[in-house]
């Protein structure tokens, strides 16, 4: 009887080993892929902030150009920004 003891408790415990093994490699695979989406995601949102500053970027220009060329506009424009669109 003691013969087959050691036997069953080294296959038992390989079996829970490999069967671990493979639950764990699962797991891996599905946070590889919520990875990948979420990677996606932050490079969507990445150019979609890169646009936004851009567009920024340009109306600041803009207003920039029309304190200078029509300060009277220019105030207009920061007054109805500033009061009109919250």
């Amino acid at each position: 009887m003691k013969k087959y003891i050691n036997p069953l408790l080294t296959a038992g415990s390989l079996l829970a080993l490999l069967t671990t093994i493979y639950f764990q490699n699962e797991r891996i695979n599905q946070f590889k892929v919520e990875v990948k989406t979420l990677q996606n995601v932050t490079d969507s949102l990445h150019d979609e902030s890169f646009n936004a500053n851009v567009q920024l970027g340009r109306y600041e220009l803009t207003l920039d150009h029309l304190q200078e060329a029509n300060p009277k506009a220019a105030l207009e424009f920061v007054n109805y920004m500033n009061h009109e669109t919250e």
